[in-house]
């Protein structure tokens, strides 16, 4: 047997066990619902109910709030056997017995005439108390009195877990010493999920009218427009937690979001699903692999997520409920991927997918139940290629956003029988999410084509934008479901600020109350005369290159593009001019402009992008990096004019002369280290000497982290055990000593040294949240 065999039939086997381990616990309204005990919980009672009964509830509980017709039951639950609906009826009657639910006002289960029946009542996961009793104070155990039947208050059933505790199947939660071992056998015992019964009422009563208001809001409905956008939306909170929350998915009858979430620990992103209505989720995943684009299957039962590792990037599944996880679909070949759909009829899977971080992403279409795929788009090697595919409401086609580089992007549509994809936007700006209106007949995509963040809808056949007002500058990957009157998507808190070091005395400080902003700030570049500090804000509305005083008073905008991406100022060595890059035409170019003000005037030509400048010593040359051969270069452009210069044969970003001008520094995209070559005149086009690694503890994610010094190089160097430090290499002997300690959780770039010597500026991600929003049609 072949080792890739061999691998296929151990997935198999272990989808097969994640599948026959059937939802986790949760709780229905009052009751606690074990489906792998079938057994169901309510103020105390325990009642043992058949299998069938069992996934009837489910069933239900898979889709609450929808209606699920008599025929659906059958065919599911008693798929393969003659049944007629004397036996739904009879499950369902016992069900209200056991809930102490009346037909004729029910809290839990609604009979639809000439429907079905749908759970109204509301889905969490499940609640229980501490698992060990209190011991007795002489150290024997408590012998407390309870109720007849129950266990002393505090207990939990049997293959529950304490409130917080792990999710099932984590290290966590395995089992402890002295704990009852596998297979021994006891009677069940019965607890209190909620406080005290008036209480429970009341929660439960909030908890009902909130759902059934936001189910109404969210019912499947012919929206105002045929396209499903309305003129005007209220804008609700969906999600306030601790950390990030994104990539929302609704499920097809609007009832609940699923989403990523971080857990507000900074870890491993999971997938979770939130009632919408409701303040508890639900964990689905919990995985030391980070999870990512969750999409709901077309009945609302399950959720596909795509996760990636160092073995490829596979497609899971897991029950809306939660339970065990199935591989579905593996890509070995692609490294991560950047966004996927479900065709509507569940049978198809659009991904983007890349082979290494220098490809760039293609969309894939993949079928599940074959796992063949095929190539959908081919974009431009070299460009960051196709991402965040959307198949149509009737599947035939995909949308998706075409990427020359992360800041410069456009809409495209493809349909699935082949031919050239068809361009639907031309505006080069920033596009972050994609989606189809819930009518399906247009395009929504967040864009700063005005600017800032905004939500707009495009023909999908080419043509007539129009923005949709939300009231929000920040609206990030929109996300609707068909015939859903709703939008939902993320809002983002992300704030950059700018640090000081002082390196004389070896202290840390925030740049000053001047500099500050409640803003975006970064990429701070000091002036020749140590008097100013040029910097991008978009403190005036769309990112901008300011000018200040040392202090930040007297701060001005010198340029910008409308919206239109811009970044990464660099001083003239006579102060004269301020080089930066920016995108107003699509691919990123470098311009200067003069730090008064006026219309910058763009210096770099050729194919590809060209960014991140820096001058020469002598003010000579503008270094910059460029990926017009197909990889990250240094070239330099003289400034008296005249073509662009291949500085570097390979890989190379970050230039940087050395204080003396004598050396050039640069880095390597996704390589450890910082790299030397001998300076020279460039002119003839021939890159004399070999390069040599200056720093080999220079991280990949620092590759910008560093400044040229008179006596060596500023650099942040992170041990492998203990904290980020900022460390100066000392040019004369390579020995390294450190300045001072940064943050354990350090994230900052663009590290400038002032003209004298004795301070380092740079940017440091201060804040980064995001929670989901809501918007209905007001």
């Amino acid at each position: 047997m072949s080792e890739q065999t061999a691998i296929g039939k151990i997935d198999e086997a272990l989808g097969d066990r994640a599948a026959r381990a059937g939802p986790a616990n949760f709780a229905a309204g009052e009751a606690l619902i074990q489906p792998s005990l079938n057994r169901i919980s309510v103020h105390g009672r325990v009642a043992q109910v058949e299998p069938k009964v069992m996934q009837v509830l489910i069933l239900m509980a898979e889709r609450p709030g929808t209606v699920i017709s008599r025929e659906t039951f059958l065919e599911t639950v008693w798929a393969g056997t003659i049944a007629d609906d004397y036996l739904l009826n009879r499950a369902v009657s016992e069900l209200r017995k056991i809930f102490d639910d009346d037909p004729q006002a029910p809290r839990y289960i609604e009979t639809i005439r000439k429907g079905g029946y749908r759970l109204i009542a509301p889905i969490a996961p499940a609640k229980v108390a501490a698992a060990v009793a209190r011991p007795a104070a002489d150290g024997s155990a408590s012998e407390r009195s309870a109720p007849e039947g129950s266990a002393p208050e505090g207990s939990a059933p049997e293959g529950s877990a304490p409130e917080g505790s792990a999710p099932e199947g984590s290290a966590a939660a395995a089992p402890q010493a002295g704990a009852q071992p596998a297979g021994a056998t006891s009677p069940p015992a019965t607890f209190r999920v909620f406080p005290s019964r008036p209480a429970l009422y009341g929660l439960a009563a909030a908890c009902a009218v909130a759902a059934a208001t936001v189910v109404f809001l969210l019912r499947p409905s012919t929206p105002s427009g045929a396209s499903g956008i309305a003129e005007s939306y209220d804008v609700l909170p969906l999600t306030s937690f601790v950390g990030r929350e994104f990539e929302p998915a609704l499920s097809p009858d609007g009832s609940r979001v699923a989403f990523i979430w971080d857990g507000g620990t900074g870890g491993a992103f999971d997938v979770y699903v939130k009632t919408i209505g409701s303040e508890d989720v639900l964990n689905l995943t919990d995985s030391s692999a980070d999870e990512r684009y969750p999409v709901w299957s077309a009945d609302g039962r399950s959720v596909l997520f795509a996760r990636s590792d160092d073995t490829g990037t596979a497609i899971m599944r897991v029950s809306a409920l939660g339970g065990g996880v199935t591989r579905v679909f593996g890509d070995d070949a692609a490294a991560d991927i950047r966004g996927m759909s479900l065709s509507p009829d569940g049978t198809r899977i659009a991904y983007a997918g890349r082979r290494n971080a220098t490809s760039p992403y293609r969309i894939f279409l993949a079928a599940l139940d074959t796992g063949e795929k095929r190539t959908v788009s081919n974009p431009e090697p070299g460009s960051l290629g196709d991402i965040d595919p959307r198949f149509s409401r009737d599947g035939q086609s995909v949308a998706f956003v075409r990427a020359v580089n992360e800041v410069t992007k456009d809409v495209y549509r493809a349909t699935l029988d082949g031919g050239e994809p068809t361009r639907l936007t031309f505006d080069n700006r920033k596009i972050n999410g994609l989606a189809w209106s819930p009518g399906g007949e247009r395009l929504l995509f967040t864009s700063t084509r005005s600017g800032m963040y905004g939500l707009w809808s495009a023909d999908p056949d080419g043509g007539d934008l129009q923005q949709v007002f939300l009231g929000n500058e920040n609206v990030h990957q929109p996300a609707t479901a068909a015939g859903v009157d709703a939008i939902a998507f993320e809002q983002w808190t992300h704030r950059s600020q700018l640090r000081r070091i002082d390196l004389v005395r070896r202290t840390q400080a925030d740049a000053g109350q001047y500099i500050q902003s409640t803003r975006w700030d970064s990429n701070p570049a000091w002036s020749p005369d140590s008097e100013r500090i040029a910097i991008v804000s978009n403190r005036g509305g769309p990112h901008s290159i300011w000018v200040s005083q040392r202090d930040g008073r007297g701060a001005v905008q010198i340029a910008n593009f409308g919206g239109a991406f811009i970044d990464n100022p660099a001083w003239s060595p006579d102060g004269s001019l301020i080089a930066f890059d920016g995108s107003p035409e699509g691919n990123t170019a470098i311009f200067t402009v003069s730090p008064e003000g006026g219309k910058p005037r763009k210096i770099s030509d050729g194919p590809g992008d060209s960014r991140n400048p820096a001058w020469s010593r002598d003010g000579a040359w503008i270094y910059f990096e460029s990926n017009r051969s197909g990889q990250w270069r240094i070239y330099a452009q003289p400034v008296a004019g005249g073509a662009a210069i291949a500085v570097t044969a390979g890989p190379g970003i970050n230039a940087r002369e050395s204080a003396d001008g004598q050396r050039l520094f640069y880095s390597k995209p996704g390589e450890r280290g910082l790299w030397q070559r001998p300076r020279q005149d460039w002119r003839d086009g021939i890159a004399r000497g070999s390069e040599e690694l200056l720093i080999a503890a220079l991280q990949p994610q620092d590759g910008a982290n560093w400044a040229p010094a008179p006596d060596g190089v500023y650099f942040v160097h992170r041990p492998a055990e203990g904290t980020p430090t900022l460390s100066l290499l000392d040019r004369a002997d390579s020995s390294t000593t450190d300045i001072l300690a940064l943050s354990p959780s350090f994230e900052g770039w663009g590290f400038d040294l002032s003209p004298d010597g004795t301070q380092l500026i740079y940017s440091e991600l201060t804040m980064q949240e995001s929670d989901l929003r809501l918007a209905v049609p007001r």
